[in-house]
Parts: C-alpha cells; sequence; structure tokens
C-alpha cells in the first residue's frame, strides 16, 4: 500500500514539475517575442503637422500651418503641451504585448473608451492606432488596429500613464495664457474695482516708459512687477458652462483690461473666490470662464496706492 502510494506521489510530482517547466518555458517564450519598439513612433517626428484625436466623447486636432499650433482650427494651441505629445510620441514604446488571456477585455475597452489617433506628414497619416488603458490608470495600451493587437506601453525611466496625453479634451490643449501682453505691442492697461472706483488706475506707455496716468511719483520697479505678472498670467483650466454660474452672479470684484497699439482689447473679470477655494474664477471678454490658481491673483489686483513711489 505504502509503495503505491509514493509512486502515486513520485508520478503525481513529476507531473508538477512538468508543467512548471512547460510553464516556465511559456513564459521564457514570451518574454524572447520580439517587440519592435518603434512600432507606434513616427522616424521625423519634428515633420508631424496634424494629430488627430477621436473619442466617443469629443474629437481634437491640432493642425500646424508653419507659423503655430491651433485646437480644433479654433484656438492657440498650448506649445508646451505640444512639447509634451512630441516627447511622448518619441519615447513611448511597446513594454510587451497584452496577455493572450487578456486581449479581448482589453480591445473591448480599447473600442468602448480608447482613442483613435493618427499622426500625419504633411496630411498624410503616418501612424494609426487606438490608445487606451485601465479604469486605474496604472497601465496603458496601445493597439495597431490592422492586427488588432495591443501592447502595453511604457517610457522607459518613468513611471507615466503614457497614454493619459491622448484623453485631453480639447481645452486641455488651448494656450491658457490670457493677455498678449509685451513691450512691443503694449498700449494701456487699465485696472478697476467696481466697489473701490479710486483704487482703479491706468497704465500706459509714455515716452520709452510705462508709467501711470495722473500719478506723478511711480515706483518703476513695481510698476514693471505688475505689468510682468499680467503678461504672464496662465489660466488652470477652461471651465464648463454652469459650473460657476452661482459665483459670477455675485459680479466681478476687480476687471483687466489691456490694450495693443492696435486698439484691440483683452479683458478679464475675476470673481470674489470662497473663503477654502483653491481657485479664482475669471470671465474673458468671449464670456468663457477660466479658473486660475489663487495664489497668482495677488500679483494682479494691485491698487493704485501701491505704485505710489516713497519719498526719498
Amino acid at each position: 500500500m505504502d509503495s503505491r502510494r509514493n509512486k502515486l506521489l513520485a508520478l503525481a510530482l513529476v507531473a508538477m514539475l512538468a508543467a512548471s517547466a512547460s510553464l516556465a518555458w511559456i513564459g521564457r517564450d514570451e518574454e524572447r517575442i520580439a517587440v519592435d519598439r518603434t512600432l507606434f513612433t513616427v522616424a521625423e517626428t519634428e515633420k508631424i503637422n496634424k494629430v488627430s484625436m477621436v473619442r466617443a466623447a469629443d474629437s481634437v486636432e491640432l493642425v500646424f500651418d508653419g507659423t503655430g499650433w491651433s485646437v480644433n482650427g479654433a484656438w492657440d494651441a498650448d506649445l508646451q503641451m505640444i512639447k509634451v505629445l512630441m516627447a511622448t510620441i518619441m519615447q513611448a514604446e511597446p513594454h510587451r504585448p497584452v496577455a493572450a488571456s487578456r486581449v479581448d477585455t482589453v480591445n473591448s475597452q480599447l473600442d468602448q473608451r480608447g482613442t483613435l489617433v493618427t499622426l500625419s506628414i504633411t496630411d498624410a497619416p503616418q501612424k494609426v492606432f487606438t490608445a487606451g488603458g485601465n479604469a486605474g490608470k496604472s497601465e496603458a495600451w496601445f493597439r495597431n488596429n490592422s492586427d488588432r493587437r495591443p501592447y502595453v506601453m511604457i517610457i522607459p525611466g518613468y513611471r507615466v500613464y503614457v497614454s493619459g496625453i491622448f484623453e485631453l479634451p480639447a481645452s486641455g490643449w488651448r494656450e491658457k495664457r490670457v493677455f498678449d501682453l509685451n513691450w512691443r505691442n503694449f498700449k494701456s492697461l487699465t485696472a478697476s474695482y467696481p466697489k473701490e472706483p479710486a483704487a482703479g488706475f491706468v497704465a500706459e506707455m509714455k515716452q520709452r516708459a510705462p508709467g501711470i496716468r495722473g500719478l506723478a511719483a511711480v515706483d518703476t520697479t513695481k510698476l514693471s512687477d505688475y505689468l510682468d505678472a499680467v503678461s504672464l498670467l496662465m489660466a488652470r483650466r477652461f471651465v464648463a458652462p454652469g459650473v460657476a454660474d452661482s459665483i459670477i452672479r455675485r459680479g466681478p470684484v476687480a476687471r483687466v483690461e489691456v490694450r495693443d497699439i492696435a486698439d484691440r482689447a483683452y479683458g478679464l473679470d475675476l470673481f470674489a473666490p470662497g473663503k477654502n477655494d483653491e481657485e479664482v474664477y475669471g470671465r474673458l471678454d468671449n464670456g468663457e470662464i477660466v479658473a486660475f490658481d489663487r495664489s497668482d491673483i495677488p500679483a494682479i489686483v494691485r491698487r493704485k496706492a501701491w505704485f505710489v513711489a516713497a519719498k526719498q
């Protein structure tokens, strides 16, 4: 009895070892699959002039016209975001194919929630693939739609969700600089405060330097710092319609309006934030609502008295 039992155990052990060896060999075979690291890249990234990103929720088309990038033919693009996009295209590479047991599930998710990406040079598509990932944004997938084979994507040396850049809405690609202000085109800046009319002022070019209308002794360092802060003001994001209605209805507490030498006006109304709000809402002259980091706002809502030069 014991002899027979020992033989059965020995046979079972041999079978387990054989199965383990087989699995290990399969694992090594999967690791040995040659993956083309350039499968989703474009060799001459700098020549890309159009990137189309189509999702069920929305579509984004970025186009370079020879001088600058635009978003959906309506807005200037954020050049920093374009740089991030091109860096992603250059550096993203397949880490490994998605395991065979998961291909159907991953393809289903890509079909439902993925982004169809087309990279073009002189309007001719160079690469077309679907980008997406798991719900936790911890694993990114690209799929070559010709063979519907998805790959796990990485950027070597970084822990980043590679597909995230392709999931941004149109507003995420837009230029977020509010004022087109520089010394070559600056004519005047008007700051006004509805509840403090006397605190308002007009800064304007006087000969070769900016000054404040009606103010003889101006602290030029403070004025230069102020104009720099206005010129560099960046919105954090564009706000969906209706989100800030309750705050907008209260009316603005400040307005900044810049005019260029062609007398074009660029205006921004600012609204008081709640006590614990981290963002301040603003309204552009075209009616769009934008959100700013609260810490960026004090530098652009200076009162007239702040610019008075100290007596020597």
